[in-house]
């Protein structure tokens, strides 16, 4: 008969640590889809969050995670959200399976960027496999990288919902054109309010 251990490891076998790295400024109702989807998959055992540092048009790290915990993402078991000091989502994601301790955690899982079916996310995902197959020697052991389930990207009106938008929504006091691109339980006027310090 299997020991609890045993079988807890053959059930994480093939599960999946899930990076979303990118700037986030700000978090927009795309953003959450993806995250939602990847904590509520039961081939993912983590979803990793990582945040760059860079400003993009005023928009801080702080009011990106302000407005992450407006949108309730504390209440998604599986995701948590980090920093990385790299501006570049590709080499933030690089770097942690490669280099960061917090991935030490996770060994025996699989490493995988997360991806919407959306322009060339999937590229993007492929790229983390096809340097660690080229570089083996570069994986830590015990970490392993593969190519995640692919997440149906959210649009309004057919069109991809963007931060670049929506910040420009947020320079124009906008409520119009921020209200469909942030979740359905925020209030509008709360998510500027983020803005206002």
């Amino acid at each position: 008969m299997k020991s609890f251990k045993q079988f807890f490891l053959e059930q994480q076998e093939n599960k999946f640590v899930i990076l979303l790295p990118g700037g986030y400024k700000p978090p927009t109702k795309g953003h959450m889809h993806m995250i939602e989807s990847y904590n509520n998959n039961p081939s993912v055992a983590k979803v990793i969050v990582l945040i760059g540092p860079k400003e993009r048009e005023g928009i801080t790290r702080e009011q990106a995670l302000a407005v992450f915990n407006l949108y309730g993402i504390n209440k998604l078991q599986k995701v948590t959200l980090e920093d990385t000091k790299f501006d570049n989502p590709m080499q933030a994601a690089f770097d942690y399976v490669e280099n960061d301790p917090r991935a030490e955690e996770f060994r025996g899982l699989t490493f995988a960027i997360g991806a919407s079916d959306k322009g060339n996310d999937a590229a993007r995902a492929e790229r983390l496999v096809k340097y660690f197959t080229a570089k083996p020697e570069k994986l830590r052991e015990g970490i392993k990288v593969g190519i995640p389930p692919i997440v149906k990207a959210l649009a309004i009106n057919d069109q991809p919902i963007s931060a670049t938008t929506i910040r420009k929504a947020i320079l124009d006091r906008d409520l119009n054109t921020i209200r469909p691109l942030i979740p359905d339980n925020v209030r509008t006027e709360e998510f500027l309010q983020i803005f206002n310090k």
